[in-house]
């Protein structure tokens, strides 16, 4: 209703994150410093992503927020996540937008939770390939059909496509960014099999 989202909106970030560092101290000071881990990086992550949204930070930030929230749901899942992040230390000053990655990391994170059996598996990479920047997000989840990869780009239908394979508000407004920020000179290519997972590979120019 209006009136829960107009008290929503009243949290304050601020709040939250000092609420957040009590409980981390908290938790050092019973010496419980798994639990202290956990809070600190949830803190660290919920400030990275409310501060300028929309900004443009270093790929170096990108993978240290990576980092945390990857470690987080390592967490949750009890170590049936597993997660390599390889970024080349060559492009770590470069500029991106804020939470590029974000959309295609959660999505690789929830699906591969549903695999029946085995390991979850999360491979990031970011090299540098002649004049353009790669990133690639790769899973080993549940997979999409032809069809679903045509729908990603379709107008959205919320009632058709509510939990679908990929959050498709979420890609699009990825490729505005981009689109936005480089022209035509970006790519977003998504290759997915059923049962076979899913590849992400975003290009950037390289400058």
């Amino acid at each position: 209703s209006a009136e829960i989202a107009a008290l929503e909106a009243q949290i304050n970030p601020h709040f939250l994150y000092n609420t957040l560092d009590t409980i981390n101290w908290m938790a050092i000071e019973q010496e419980q410093y798994p639990i202290s881990n956990v809070v600190s990086a949830l803190g660290k992550i919920l400030r990275y992503g409310i501060d300028n949204s929309n900004g443009i930070v270093t790929i170096a930030d990108e993978q240290n927020w990576l980092n945390q929230y990857l470690f987080l749901h390592q967490n949750r899942l009890r170590n049936m996540l597993q997660c390599d992040v390889q970024i080349a230390e060559e492009t770590l000053g470069l500029r991106i937008h804020k939470l590029l990655l974000q959309p295609f990391v959660e999505n690789a994170v929830v699906h591969g939770f549903e695999r029946d059996g085995g390991d979850c598996l999360i491979r990031v990479d970011g090299k540098r390939e002649g004049e353009w920047i790669v990133f690639t997000v790769e899973d080993n989840g549940v997979g999409m059909s032809e069809e679903q990869l045509q729908d990603i780009w379709e107008v959205p239908d919320a009632k058709r496509y509510a939990g679908q394979r990929i959050g498709r508000y979420a890609i699009r407004n990825v490729k505005e960014r981009l689109e936005l920020l480089y022209g035509d000179g970006c790519t977003l290519r998504i290759e997915s099999a059923v049962g076979r997972g899913t590849c992400v590979t975003i290009r950037i120019p390289w400058e």
